[in-house]
């Protein structure tokens, strides 16, 4: 088997990133769950195949692949998206959880965005 270094990575990463920009995001998912089995430590592929999948109304894939990583506890950003994944499901419970253990490192910005998420999936579910 091959070994990948984090400049391979990158490459296909950036590949994906363009892709997925293009509106081309069947595409760039196809690559990064390549990129997500080749190098399951890399950080940056699980958290941009999670977002694609939110923004293609499959949360279930999204929580599912955040999930699966090695290095979930140590990543904010896909601790983010991992509650986003988790209020589109409806799992307010378990969001609320996982916002209460992320609020303390997260910037103003990030609180905000996290806070709008909160209220529109309450506005979605009444």
């Amino acid at each position: 088997m091959a070994t990948w270094t984090e400049e391979d990575a990158y490459l296909i990463a950036e590949r994906a990133h363009e892709w997925a920009m293009q509106g081309a995001h069947e595409e760039a998912a196809i690559l990064l769950t390549g990129l997500v089995a080749a190098v399951p430590h890399y950080p940056y592929a699980r958290r941009a195949l999670a977002a694609i999948y939110l923004q293609n109304d499959h949360p279930a894939q999204a929580l599912a692949t955040l999930d699966a990583s090695p290095v979930l506890s140590q990543d904010s950003d896909a601790r983010q998206l991992r509650l986003e994944a988790l209020l589109a499901l409806g799992r307010r419970q378990e969001a609320e959880r996982e916002f209460a253990l992320l609020r303390p490192g997260l910037d103003p910005a990030q609180l905000q965005r996290l806070y709008w998420r909160f209220e529109n999936a309450t506005k979605e579910a009444t």
